[in-house]
């Protein structure tokens, strides 16, 4: 940051202050000191860093005389400054621009003109609201006006080329969907820098609201009045919008903390803190259902006495990137890398070059997770205006690709800084100064199809527990992700699971092969090994591992992933049916859960088991119905187990006018004790069978008929079989709809099936079996 004679005040990343004025003092001081003191006060204020007092101060000067350049120039600046508000500073500084002088004495009370400073500042005003063409003017008419050793004229220069970047930019947007992320999230005040997890169901931020006890209060900046930063996590709600912001345990209401990024798996944060004085990198791990207290980030070399601002680690914990602005580099804030280069050392930081770094400021630095895809900010000359999103590629010869703007309307000409992006690279998030916001910084969700991470494959994972409690902290978990056939040698990388709800991530390679093993590291046991191929493709790829933890039996059960598919044909004929209406009720609830139908083969599948694990219990019964066949209410009954396809054969047949019911289904013969007509409990399961049908087809009517054999009178045969056959048809019309639908009918020995009969003088030599055949009951269908 550059530092102006007088006006041009730093205001640190995160530092805090301490001012002269309480609230009541200062007012008191306004409302009780002539104009020539105030002036000079007001002065004193900006010059030592004192803003948000100067700026009432401004506020009383402009008062006596409202149209003096030198107080709409202060009025203007601290606009600028403190809010960053450059669409309420452009009529100040309109104002403070008509009377300019180089050489500006801000102590001096018979000043009345404005420093030519106050060009500049209207410059970066328009710059801000994409009056590039005014910007640059000013710009121009600034470097014009000002004196030759002005540290501002370098810093006009390069604003010239990035509104001129700017026009071209505009011209040719990028498309993308930008969503400010609402205010679940974003408050009235500065909320930045958010750390997405490579899901997108958790996001991580830093933000400078209120504590709601009022602990934070009596720790607010003196400088701009802003309360110390805090961290912040928000959890995506089923219907995709952020939740409720809840502080994480470690912030503290007295110290600044700032997220900078998160590891895969969200069991360590790491962060920016300053209580050094200089800015240094942090780290909280996660443990006993929290994060704990922050701790110095230990690699040797990462903090020095300089400003360490941001750093993210890769997915396999081999590379650390980080921002500094220590000597050496190419100017103000430069990117670092230091490598694993065994399992306990680290090389020494290594500046990422001049590909990448310039001599402005580059910051935020976020890895894909392809290890390979950067994300950086930078203020140089490829920017519209502050800081853009820019990207670059790795190399095979680890050197970086030139790096590439993301584009307007992504950027804007305001900062555009913190990107950070879930796991396939299509939706991001990062922090931006824009018109309608919430407060003075937002965050912002873009949606992108562009960004997407191509020819890289990613493995997602999840551990259960099988009773679907949470991972418990005391059973330690890890699983070893092996590539088989890398070029070089076995590349391992541990994997452990989220401990808030199991899941996992990792980037793969294409076209190679993993195994995949899940060790207990309390006994040093693997419990589990599966093993896969990614495919030999540039296209973006996911494959997903998923298992259940018995933790008493210490042992991994394999999630399988169930099928259900069935084949529907006439029984007569084996003819394959289509468009038989499947129907699925789940006997638990009794809902309908599903409906398909039979395609041209006669095949249908059914999505019932999606989710199901092994043991789960399948209880559903199916409904089959098609335009002239009997309707059937089948019972689906199974517990899963080691096959995960279920296949399932039915078949249908048509009630033919005449026909016997029992021809069609399983019905074994009615029977009755000798000479009586009561329902037997073996009849009654029988009867059941044709309820079942007749309630299953509500329009079927039937004619229960009743024979015996030769045997005894003609007159007793018939009245006994009447007898009978009422007694049955009674016992299924109490169970059925509209009871007219079936009747009972005797016929005695009037239509033997055989030559056995025995009425009269004739005698038959029929054996019993012959004889039974005759001693039968039928339902013939009357109607369907």
């Amino acid at each position: 940051m550059l530092k102006h004679l007088l006006f041009f005040i730093i205001i640190g990343y995160s530092h805090l202050y301490y001012g002269q004025y309480a609230d009541g003092n200062i007012n008191q001081e306004i409302n009780s000191t002539f104009e020539r003191k105030l002036l000079a006060e007001n002065s004193r204020l900006m010059y030592e860093g004192f803003l948000y007092d100067a700026e009432k101060i401004a506020d009383k000067l402009l008062t006596y005389q409202p149209e003096s350049p030198n107080y709409n120039y202060r009025k203007g600046y601290l606009l600028m400054e403190i809010y960053r508000d450059y669409k309420n500073a452009i009529p100040f500084l309109k104002k403070a621009v008509t009377n300019t002088i180089p050489h500006f004495d801000a102590f001096n009370t018979k000043e009345k003109s404005a420093p030519a400073d106050a060009i500049f500042y209207l410059a970066q005003c328009y710059h801000y609201n994409y009056e590039l063409d005014s910007a640059i003017y000013q710009y121009r008419s600034f470097i014009d006006h000002s004196y030759n050793k002005s540290e501002l004229i370098p810093v006009a220069e390069l604003k010239i080329i990035q509104c001129e970047e700017a026009k071209i930019q505009i011209k040719n947007p990028v498309k993308v969907e930008l969503i400010n992320i609402g205010e679940d999230v974003n408050s009235k005040y500065a909320d930045y820098s958010p750390a997405v997890s490579l899901d997108g169901s958790a996001l991580y931020f830093t933000s400078r609201r209120p504590w709601d006890n009022g602990q934070s209060e009596s720790f607010k900046s003196p400088t701009i009045n802003q309360y110390p930063e805090d961290v912040y996590v928000s959890y995506i709600n089923v219907d995709s919008t952020w939740g409720d912001s809840y502080r994480l345990d470690f912030c503290l209401p007295e110290r600044n903390e700032a997220t900078i990024s998160i590891s895969s798996d969200e069991r360590r944060i790491y962060l920016y803190e300053d209580s050094t004085g200089s800015g240094d990198i942090y780290y909280s791990d996660f443990y006993a259902q929290k994060f704990n207290d922050i701790k110095l980030f230990p690699l040797k070399g990462v903090n020095s006495e300089y400003w360490e601002t941001h750093c993210v680690m890769n997915s396999s914990n081999s590379r650390f990137y980080f921002s500094s602005d220590r000597p050496g580099g190419f100017g103000g804030r430069d990117l670092y890398m230091c490598t694993k280069t065994d399992n306990k050392t680290w090389s020494e930081p290594l500046n990422l070059g001049s590909t990448i770094n310039s001599e402005n400021d580059e910051d935020s630095p976020f890895l894909a997770v392809d290890n390979t895809t950067l994300y950086f900010s930078s203020n140089g000359k490829k920017s519209i205006g502050g800081f853009d999103i820019f990207k670059t590629t790795l190399n095979s010869d680890d050197t970086w690709t030139t790096p590439s703007n993301l584009g307007y309307p992504l950027n804007s000409t305001n900062d555009d800084i913190y990107y950070t992006t879930t796991i396939d690279g299509r939706r991001g998030y990062f922090t931006s100064f824009r018109l309608n916001g919430h407060g003075e910084k937002d965050i912002y969700e873009v949606r992108n199809e562009f960004l997407g991470i191509k020819n890289i494959a990613v493995l997602k994972g999840l551990i259960r527990t099988i009773d679907k409690s949470p991972l418990p902290e005391d059973f330690e978990i890890s699983m070893n992700l092996v590539c088989k056939n890398c070029e070089d040698e076995e590349i391992i990388t541990k994997l452990y699971p989220r401990l808030r709800d199991g899941k996992f991530m990792s980037g793969l390679i294409p076209c190679k092969t993993y195994e995949l093993s899940y060790l207990n590291l309390a006994d040093s046991i693997n419990m589990y090994t599966t093993e896969f191929t990614t495919a030999c493709s540039d296209a973006y790829q996911e494959i997903y591992r998923e298992v259940i933890l018995d933790v008493p039996g210490k042992r991994i059960i394999p999630v399988k992933n169930y099928t259900i598919d069935g084949l529907v044909a006439e029984i007569k004929t084996f003819k394959n049916l289509q468009n038989v209406k499947i129907e699925v009720t789940d006997l638990n609830t009794n809902k309908i859960i599903e409906t398909t139908t039979s395609d041209v083969n006669g095949f249908f599948s059914l999505s019932i088991t999606k989710g199901m694990n092994y043991g789960d219990i399948l209880n559903y019964q199916l409904k089959l119905s098609k335009e002239d066949y009997y309707t059937q209410n089948l019972v689906l009954k199974e517990t899963l187990g080691d096959s995960e396809a279920i296949h399932l054969k039915y078949f249908l047949d048509k009630p033919i006018i005449g026909g016997d019911i029992a021809s069609s289904f399983d019905i074994l013969p009615i029977y009755f004790n000798f000479d009586q007509s009561n329902i037997r409990p073996d009849a009654k399961i029988e009867l059941d069978k044709i309820v079942k049908i007749m309630n299953d087809n509500p329009n079927l009517e039937i004619e229960f008929g009743s024979h015996t054999d030769c045997r005894g009178s003609y007159a007793y045969n018939m009245a006994l079989s009447t007898r009978r056959a009422k007694s049955s048809a009674d016992y299924i019309k109490t169970r059925i709809t509209n009871p007219k639908r079936i009747y009972g009918k005797g016929y005695g020995e009037s239509k033997l099936v055989n030559g056995c009969e025995c009425e009269g003088a004739v005698k038959s030599n029929c054996s019993e079996e012959e004889h039974q055949a005759n001693r039968r009951t039928e339902f013939r269908i009357v109607k369907k």
